[in-house]
């Protein structure tokens, strides 16, 4: 049986059809057995969360994903649960003709059209419309269907992915369902982690089957969700460190006059997030004392013009508060040509070089979509503004590694991690993030990994996951980022799991 861990492993609707061609033409598993295995794992999802005292409506389309639902039905009404199913569309494959025919054999209502009624409170609604094989927007019958699906009132359950959501991307280009709970075959689906699609999926579970991922598929590890196990693996790996000087220095440069708060949460928040030493590098000698005021545990000093910014410091944060154009106006040469780890965020994104100026040393890139808008127009041309980049969250954090050469951190819900060969999707996040200065909480955790020795890529996913364990520790009224930065502690030291991690069922 497949280990939590395990659920990290993603796989595209590619992938995934080649695991099923795999698995039956090579390892000679009948289609109809996997099926009845999908059906049995849906089926008791649904009796087990919903079907007490409810009505099961089944929604069907005209390929396989309709043939699961269509068995789902027969299931719950082996075992006295009432379901009926509804074909939405008026031609289906030969697979949907034969369950069609097993399920009436059982007593199962199988109905041509959608229901005349609208759907109420005590139906469970269930999509079986479009497979992870469909794209684009849904139209016709299947979109009509979508619609009264969209009115239900009741519990909704998708099998294997939402219509109308992209599988690879998580992009709803048209009408998709949205769903408390997505049983899905196999592996996990990008689609079903990335927002927009997250927020369709609802709750996400595998299941087991018995399908065979294809040998050495070239696409098996290009995404992942970032493990809480791993996490926990990496954080208990790192040296507590006898003193200060092992637990690595780290370098904010940033805070402007006016801004200096968003420097100060940065550097507060890699001390609590473990690193040993933190210097504010600063371009006005009266910020000083508004830093000691702040956290006397933070030291400062100021940024002479073409000098390396503390020197001593083994990993850098560059750009948060640093607004004024005077303070930014040689980091291209910074970029270009300081070899220290470093975490680039905020004002200073705006001035990474194009890929043909390489970076010195590892950099890790942290945009929200605003400003991933403005450095893809700026490197590569690319138009539109926030709501283009969240339409396809996963090609944009590609472009903004490609583009720079950077460890890209797409912020946002299901924040993505890309380095132009890897994907990871964060699970954990919410609403606690959704307040100032957390984007600088951020920078912080990151560079602290760092600074304690975690490899880039390794921090980038780590500072992430907990990062977002903070600010779900700090939901609530009132929370602020300086809140966040206060639970990095807590965070470290949290238990893996997590309520968005697939859970797994044997079908």
């Amino acid at each position: 049986m497949r280990s939590a861990d395990d659920l990290a492993t993603l796989v595209s609707a590619a992938a995934s059809a080649r695991g099923d061609r795999y698995t039956m033409d090579e390892l000679g598993i009948p289609s109809l057995l996997l099926m009845e295995r999908a059906a049995l794992a849906v089926a008791h999802e649904i009796r087990e969360r919903f079907a007490a005292g409810r009505e099961i409506v089944v929604l069907c389309g005209p390929g396989n994903n309709g043939g699961d639902g269509l068995a789902a039905a027969r299931q719950l009404r082996g075992w006295g649960v009432p379901a009926r199913v509804h074909l939405c569309t008026e031609r289906h494959n030969d697979v949907v003709a034969e369950q069609v025919r097993l399920a009436r054999a059982m007593g199962v209502e199988v109905v041509q059209g959608l229901p005349s009624a609208p759907a109420t409170a005590s139906m469970v609604v269930v999509d079986a419309l479009l497979g992870t094989g469909a794209r684009g927007a849904p139209r016709g019958s299947i979109a009509e269907a979508l619609a009264w699906l969209d009115a239900a009132p009741g519990p909704r359950v998708a099998i294997d992915i939402p219509s109308g959501v992209d599988p690879d991307s998580g992009a709803v280009p048209g009408i998709a369902a949205r769903v408390a709970l997505t049983v899905t075959m196999g592996r996990s689906k990008p689609g079903l982690h990335i927002t927009p699609g997250r927020a369709q999926s609802g709750e996400v579970v595998v299941a087991e089957i018995g399908l065979v991922d294809a040998p050495a598929d070239p696409e098996r590890e290009a995404a992942r969700l970032v493990s809480p196990w791993q996490v926990r693996r990496l954080v208990d790996g790192l040296r507590p460190g006898a003193h200060k000087g092992e637990r690595g220095h780290v370098a904010v440069l940033g805070g402007s006059p006016g801004t200096v708060g968003a420097a100060v949460l940065a550097g507060a928040s890699a001390l609590r997030a473990g690193a040993g030493l933190v210097t504010l590098v600063v371009g006005d000698p009266g910020i000083d004392a508004a830093i000691v005021g702040q956290r006397p545990e933070l030291m400062s000093q100021v940024r002479e013009p073409g000098t390396s910014p503390a020197p001593a410091a083994n990993v850098l944060i560059v750009g948060p508060g640093l607004t004024r154009a005077s303070d930014r106006q040689d980091l291209e040469t910074l970029w270009r040509g300081d070899p220290r780890p470093a975490v680039w965020d905020a004002s200073a994104l705006a001035e990474i070089p194009a890929l043909a100026d390489a970076p010195a040393g590892p950099r890790i890139i942290t945009p929200h979509p605003g400003e991933a808008a403005a450095l893809l127009l700026r490197l590569r041309g690319e138009g539109g503004g926030s709501r283009a980049i969240q339409a396809d969250r996963r090609a944009v954090a590609r472009a903004l590694a490609t583009a720079t050469g950077a460890i890209a951190v797409l912020k946002g819900e299901g924040t993505l991690i890309d380095d132009g060969e890897r994907l990871a999707i964060a699970v954990s996040g919410g609403p606690g993030l959704a307040t100032a200065g957390s984007g600088d909480c951020l920078t912080g955790f990151l560079a602290a990994l760092l600074a304690r020795g975690l490899g880039p890529w390794e921090a980038a996913c780590a500072g992430v996951h907990l990062h977002g364990i903070a600010g779900e520790l700090a939901e609530g009224p009132g929370a602020v980022a300086m809140d966040i930065a206060g639970l990095a502690g807590r965070a470290l030291a949290a238990a893996p799991e997590h309520p968005r991690w697939p859970r797994l069922r044997l079908g």
